[in-house]
């Protein structure tokens, strides 16, 4: 190779590396409205700030890049469906941080991922803190939202950790969500009321739908990781190609599924994502 074509080889590269170090760098926020059948009039216009998959991201001191960006939406509501932290990180302290700024714009519910259950000792102690200081932690819980006269539940189901990866270590022989297994972990929803659900892995949305979620909330997939033009998300965590469900929101009958592609990790062409979702009654 010459001497130019060399120089020219490197000036792409430095290009290529500094754009995937902005591309790793940039916050974006994305608004949906969804309609939802048998929504209580008062919940019409009701604004939800969809987070999740922060891992190791900080967005500037104290997460002041991503507060202010969240605070800027006005959310009535704050879900945060998983992976606060990843399972190898030693220093939590900033997460309960972040959570304590959230909840000054709004109340937060939240539901682990595989990496909390990868590290149960370190997410038991870190629920229990976020429990103190006022978040809804929901452990295979529902609770109520509650505006005026009229409520929706909002349910938060933790999938078993052999749904994310077999003991020995593998992908395959992964635990299937079913309808009954949804059953035995969080009950059945409430007849005639508008059930919001949050779990944190999407691909189970027909599963999640069977059990009777008008809209569910996710994330884990990270956008696919690597997103291309006209195809989509490239990769799940389990390593399988072209995920179903990665980024936006999906439909299936009367049930709907918002996915979220995430705060942190490594991205390509798939920037990190904070979700505003405005409820619509129909």
């Amino acid at each position: 190779m010459n001497i130019p074509a060399k120089i020219s080889a490197g000036v792409l590269i430095s290009a290529a590396a500094g754009w995937t170090l902005v591309q790793n760098r940039w916050l974006t926020t994305s608004k949906y409205e969804v309609a939802v059948p048998g929504l209580p009039r008062e919940f019409d216009g009701y604004r939800i700030l969809h987070l999740s998959d922060l891992h190791k991201k900080r967005y500037g001191d104290g997460f002041n890049n991503l507060i202010n960006s969240c605070s800027f939406l006005e959310p009535d509501v704050i879900f945060f469906t998983g992976d606060l932290f990843s399972r190898d990180e030693i220093n939590l302290e900033p997460k309960p941080v972040l959570m304590q700024r959230l909840m000054k714009l709004a109340p937060v519910y939240y539901v682990i991922g595989n990496h909390e259950g990868d590290a149960p000792d370190k997410a038991a102690a870190l629920c229990e803190q976020l429990a103190q200081d006022g978040v809804h932690v929901l452990d295979n819980k529902t609770e109520r939202l509650v505006r005026g006269s009229a409520y929706v539940n909002v349910t938060g189901a933790v999938l078993p950790q052999s749904h994310y990866r077999a003991e020995e270590g593998g992908y395959s022989g992964l635990t299937e969500i079913t309808p009954k297994l949804m059953k035995s972990l969080v009950g059945r929803p409430e007849r005639g009321a508008v059930t919001l659900l949050l779990a944190h892995d999407p691909l189970p949305f027909k599963a999640y739908a069977a059990w009777g979620a008008a809209v569910t909330f996710s994330g884990h997939v990270h956008g696919g990781v690597i997103r291309l033009p006209l195809v989509g998300g490239l990769l799940s965590p389990e390593r399988r190609f072209f995920p179903k469900y990665s980024k936006g929101v999906y439909r299936l009958g009367s049930s709907q599924l918002v996915v979220s592609a995430g705060l942190g990790k490594f991205r390509l062409h798939n920037p990190s994502q904070i979700i505003l979702v405005t409820l619509k009654s129909c």
